[in-house]
């Protein structure tokens, strides 16, 4: 296996050549005999500045690959780490995790040759990180199991088409969500997610509280604290539910329970749940995140985070579930308004991360479609 040396962060790895494992002119991380996406840094410049912020004392990386991510909390987050498990179930990915953690000088590293699962229902530690190759759903009991009182679990999921309901079946084998493709799906995927996470910890009486959570490019991240308690866990079960959608007039919403008529029209509605209908990110939190930040104007994504955090602290005032402006006006056939004079004509409303086509509002879906109308008119 030849190795190329490459710079992320403030950490210098070796990976396998993609050279090596192209196949007619295309690579695909997959592909390599250890893992490493280059698409990836974004997420992990963003968890770094998290990991500051949360400062924990033990860590595990559950399925380290390369050992980028926790060789990067070590250097990077400035949190007192006494040890940083790397684990991998590869016996190769084990040996570059050594060679790559020895050339960062990671001096609190502790490397394992385990089943992930197996290793997480041995050890207890402040901050568990699972990032697979698809679904997180396999490790979420074990990682809830493994972390301590007030501990954190990031979780990684790029299983897309059963979250946001393109993939019904898989959806409720790996989540047990009974799920639809709605207008807003991208962020139907991430509560869905979290709905998952949220009844396997209620298990083990644990309550999980989201501190951030965020969708790019082709994946969800999500960071819990999880917190002892069957009281708090039934808390944390409350505010499950589910989210329904029109297919005649495009009015959506959230309800304890799922219902079968429209509220506005009285048709069918389609159904996604349960999902989680709580706040998806705490404020103190991303604003602790918006300050840190200043701190890593090295990392290549800045701007980029910085536009995220933004409009993270700026929607997360609203209630649950975006509108998505394309579907509203297909359904009215009108045009599509400039997102911005729509916020304007609103008065009270939000971009929103997921969705160029999207905004957050306290308004009423009425008070939408009435300034979709008037602006359409003017378009």
């Amino acid at each position: 296996m030849r190795l190329v040396e490459i710079k992320e962060g403030k950490a210098r790895i070796f990976i396998p050549d993609p050279k090596e494992y192209e196949k007619n002119g295309k690579f695909d991380p997959s592909w390599a005999p250890v893992f490493y996406n280059p698409r990836m840094m974004f997420n992990r410049d963003i968890s770094v500045i998290a990991v500051s912020i949360i400062s924990p004392k033990s860590i595990i990386d559950a399925l380290a690959a390369s050992g980028i991510r926790g060789i990067r909390y070590y250097l990077e987050s400035n949190s007192p780490i006494e040890e940083i498990i790397f684990n991998d179930k590869s016996k190769v990915a084990v040996d570059l995790i050594s060679k790559n953690v020895e050339a960062n000088g990671v001096k609190v590293a502790k490397i394992t040759n385990r089943d992930a699962n197996s290793l997480l229902y041995e050890v207890i530690t402040d901050y568990v990180d699972i990032d697979p190759f698809g679904s997180p759903s396999p490790f979420i009991l074990s990682s809830v199991n493994a972390v301590k009182n007030g501990g954190y679990i990031a979780y990684t999921a790029t299983d897309l088409a059963p979250l946001e309901g393109s993939a019904k079946k898989s959806c409720k084998r790996k989540y047990d969500v009974n799920n639809s493709k709605l207008s807003f799906s991208k962020e139907v995927g991430l509560r869905v997610l979290l709905s998952k996470i949220v009844r396997e910890a209620a298990v083990l009486e644990k309550a999980v509280e989201p501190i951030f959570a965020f969708y790019n490019d082709y994946y969800y991240r999500v960071i819990i604290r999880v917190t002892r308690g069957a009281k708090r866990a039934d808390e944390s079960i409350e505010k499950l539910g589910y989210f329904y959608e029109c297919e005649k007039c495009g009015f959506s919403g959230s309800s304890k329970d799922p219902i079968e008529k429209c509220p506005r029209c009285g048709n069918k509605v389609k159904i996604s749940g349960p999902v989680w209908l709580g706040k998806i990110n705490d404020d103190s939190f991303v604003h602790k995140m918006i300050d840190y930040l200043q701190n890593f104007s090295y990392i290549k994504n800045f701007e980029a985070v910085s536009i995220l955090l933004h409009k993270i602290l700026q929607e997360n005032k609203y209630p649950s579930g975006y509108y998505n402006l394309e579907f509203i006006a297909s359904k009215y056939k009108i045009n599509v308004p400039a997102r911005e004079k729509i916020i304007e004509c609103l008065g009270d409303a939000s971009q929103t991360h997921f969705s160029s086509k999207g905004i957050k509002t306290s308004k009423s879906f009425d008070e939408i479609l009435e300034c979709m109308k008037t602006l359409s008119n003017k378009v």
